[in-house]
Formats: structure tokens, C-alpha cells, sequence
């Protein structure tokens, strides 16, 4: 029986370090230098190679070294085996700080000063303050609910929008395509924090940027399959969408010809809104694998079926 790490784009020396030391009794392996596939049981990833649990025909658990599963889902799995995702507080902590500097940056114009300085320009420009701003998040699950409770908090006015309805002290609930629209009506934010689905995909289109005020901020910290690049140029075009803050994207790195590159209404980072700490999730790891050997339930399994 061994572990099999396979990632892509992501740093992998400081996982096979901590986890070998955490697994003494089990061979601890990274792609492709795997001595024998078949003694792979239990796989951790981050984005891997089409057909990759091909080549391993006893894998029983996929672990994500990540909160979302979609990026191991271009392959398709056999029923015997259970995917899990990361859950964890300084996820979920990290990426409400990540939200809040992108929606404080525009309220206080923080973009506008830094041209101004640049330009050598004294030009004061009307901000924003908390208690006027609605903030709508898209995606309740447990780090959606953890951001809409902390901008709650805060003092900001919030709604939420999710495939179920929700029931959060102080956030105004909607769910269900029909109320999609009603929850973007006339907003200042909007956050996408959904997990990506066949029902999600493509989800931050014209139809919903129609229903935003001239007003509204994008901010994307979900994935970049929700939004169609070309739907979100023409609403900043049109001045429809004031500004969009992206950390995640269609095609990651970004290609460098990308219009996003060259527009003025974009502020980008590069997927780094939450990024999995291996000491702080190597527990939840840990825990998974011997609930593995054990046949036991495991800790966050996701349902394929719903995506999340």
C-alpha cells in the first residue's frame, strides 16, 4: 500500500516532506516516480493529467489538496472510488481577507490615488463606507457562509444566493435559478465563491450582468469556468460592471494575448485568494487515509453526483 501525489502547477517539495514524515509505515510517492501503481491506494491531487486514475487500478480515495473537486473531474471515475476535498479554517479565513482588500481597495478608489500618484495628480474622489454597501455572495456552502457572516460583522448589508435556501443571521437569503436575478438587482459586490457544476458553468453571463446597477463590482474567487471572459469585456465596455477583481480564470496562467492583460477595469492575482497550508491540513489528510485502511466514513467525501 503506498500514497501518490499528483500535481500540477503547484509547488509539491514541501507536501512529500511533511507527509513522509507523517507516514512512516507508508510509502509516500510523487508523479511519475511511482515504483509499483498498484500499490497505490490513496491519491492526493491538484489538478492532474487526464485519464490519471487510469493508471492506478486499486486507488480507492482521491484526496484534493484543495477545496474544490472539479479539476479532478476532466476523468472520469470508477463508482468504487470516493473523492474528498479540503476543509479548513485558515481557507476559509484567508479568502474572506482576500474578498475584503479587493472590496475595500474600491470603496476607498485605492487604484485611482495609485494613478494619481504616478501622474503626479492631486485628485480627491468621493469613497464608499460600510454601512451603505451591499454585498451579494454567490455560493453558501461553508466558506461562502463563513465570508457572508464576516461581512455581517462588519456592518456591510448582505444577501446570499445558493442552489438551496440558506438560513444565516443577518445575510437575506435567495436560491433557485428563478431568484438568481433578485439576488444581483441593484447590489454594489458581488461575490462568486460557488463550487463549479454543469448547473454553475458559465454563470457570470450578459443575462446576469444585465441585472447589476452601473455601480456593481465583480469579484471571482470561484472558478474561471463561471464567467465568460467576453461577456464580462462588453459589460465593462458598456460601463454595465464599474470594476472586476479575478483570481481565478478559464485557462490558468493566464495566456499572455488574454484582453484581460491590457484592461483597466480588471485587477487580477493569480489564484492565490486561498491557498491550502500543508501543516494546517495535514491532519484532515492523515485522518482520511487511515479511515481509508479502516473502511470508515470519511472526513468532507464529496457527492460526485452534485459536484461538491
Amino acid at each position: 500500500m503506498s500514497i501518490a501525489i499528483i500535481f500540477n502547477n503547484r509547488k509539491i517539495e514541501d507536501w512529500q516532506e511533511k507527509l513522509s514524515a507523517q507516514f512512516t509505515d507508508t510509502k509516500v510517492e510523487v508523479y511519475p516516480e511511482i515504483s509499483n501503481p498498484e500499490d497505490v491506494e490513496f491519491i492526493i491531487a491538484w489538478k492532474p493529467h487526464k485519464g490519471y486514475i487510469n493508471e492506478f487500478p486499486n486507488a480507492k480515495v482521491i484526496q484534493s489538496a484543495g477545496a474544490g473537486i472539479d479539476h479532478l473531474l476532466h476523468t472520469k471515475l470508477p463508482e468504487h472510488v470516493k473523492v474528498t476535498r479540503i476543509v479548513d479554517e485558515e481557507l476559509k479565513q484567508d479568502m474572506f481577507e482576500h474578498v475584503l482588500a479587493c472590496i475595500m481597495i474600491s470603496m476607498k478608489n485605492m487604484y485611482k490615488y495609485s494613478e494619481s500618484q504616478e501622474n503626479k495628480e492631486w485628485k480627491p474622489v468621493n469613497y464608499q463606507s460600510i454601512k451603505d454597501i451591499t454585498i451579494t455572495v454567490l455560493g453558501l456552502g461553508k466558506i461562502g457562509q463563513f465570508v457572508a457572516e464576516k461581512f455581517v460583522n462588519l456592518g456591510f448589508k448582505v444577501q446570499g444566493w445558493s442552489n438551496s435556501e440558506k438560513q444565516i443571521e443577518g445575510v437575506k437569503s435567495f436560491s433557485g435559478e428563478l431568484e438568481l436575478a433578485e439576488a444581483a438587482n441593484g447590489i454594489d459586490f458581488i461575490v462568486n465563491i460557488l463550487p463549479l457544476t454543469n448547473e454553475t458553468k458559465g454563470i457570470l453571463n450578459k443575462n446576469l450582468f444585465d441585472k447589476f446597477s452601473e455601480n456593481t463590482v465583480l469579484i471571482n474567487v470561484g472558478r474561471g469556468a463561471h464567467l465568460v471572459d467576453e461577456d464580462l469585456t462588453d459589460a465593462l465596455q458598456s460601463n454595465q460592471i464599474k470594476e472586476a477583481y479575478l483570481d481565478v480564470f478559464n485557462e490558468e496562467p493566464l495566456p499572455v494575448d488574454h484582453p484581460f492583460w491590457e484592461n483597466d477595469k480588471v485587477f487580477m492575482t493569480p489564484h492565490v485568494a486561498s491557498i491550502t497550508n500543508t501543516s494546517s491540513v495535514l491532519l484532515q489528510i492523515e485522518d482520511n487515509y487511515y479511515k481509508m485502511k479502516q473502511k470508515a466514513d470519511l472526513t468532507n467525501e464529496v457527492s460526485l453526483e452534485k459536484g461538491y
